[in-house]
């Protein structure tokens, strides 16, 4: 193993097993896209038996729930399930994926179904429990990371580059954050994900903005109801 491979690989492995504590806690999001604008709950709990975030949110036009559940065992996100209802006029989509870590496989049932495995070893995180593991690294000052993300569509998984872009001041419920800016790329892609982390709330999502060539998907934090 090459000089650069060795530190490509004690990079893996600080990644993996340095996920500290993430308060719990439950806020009001909004989310905007071409076709729907939605407020819904985003809510993150953590106990003996395991962790959770999920998102719920309706309105006359859709409903949506997605949910993540996971382990944190010795520091290290383990996935289990990742769990997608959509029902609006426009769109019915329901995606179930599960985890199972003793056979390095994943499974997906409803809308898309395969069956993919992976190298032992291997991390790969789901669209929700990925920004626990954002946070952490964020708070322990990483400037760039790599992570990957399950491929919903066909199995697999895709690899992201995470990088620090600048601080800039965000306002929300009357005061003035200090918001980290983070961007998430891909090789030989035009997609780009801006996440706004702020440090005074234990770099929660402030606002998170998911765009291409021809979309924009906004999540933006409207009001914490729990924290902690």
């Amino acid at each position: 193993m090459n000089s650069k491979n060795k530190l490509l690989f004690m990079t893996f492995l600080f990644i993996n097993f340095v996920i500290g504590d993430i308060p719990s806690y439950s806020a009001k999001y909004t989310f905007e896209s071409d076709e729907i604008s939605i407020s819904g709950v985003r809510s993150f709990k953590s106990d003996l038996n395991g962790s959770e975030i999920k998102f719920e949110a309706s309105n006359l036009l859709a409903n949506l729930f997605f949910s993540s559940k996971f382990k944190i065992i010795n520091g290290e996100v383990i996935p289990e399930t990742y769990d997608i209802k959509i029902k609006p006029k426009f769109l019915n989509r329901d995606q179930s994926i599960l985890f199972d870590q003793v056979k390095t496989e994943i499974s997906s049932s409803g809308s898309n179904e395969w069956i993919s495995t992976y190298k032992e070893g291997n991390q790969i995180y789901d669209p929700l429990n990925v920004q626990i593991v954002i946070r952490s690294l964020v708070k322990q000052e990483l400037k760039s990371f790599n992570l990957n993300l399950v491929n919903m569509e066909v199995g697999g998984f895709k690899n992201y580059i995470f990088k620090y872009i600048r601080n800039e001041k965000c306002d929300f419920d009357e005061k003035t954050l200090n918001c980290l800016i983070y961007e998430r790329t891909q090789l030989d892609s035009n997609r780009k994900v801006t996440y706004y982390l702020a440090e005074e709330l234990e770099y929660m999502f402030i606002r998170i903005i998911d765009s291409d060539e021809e979309t924009t998907n906004r999540l933006t934090l409207k009001e914490i109801l729990s924290f902690g």
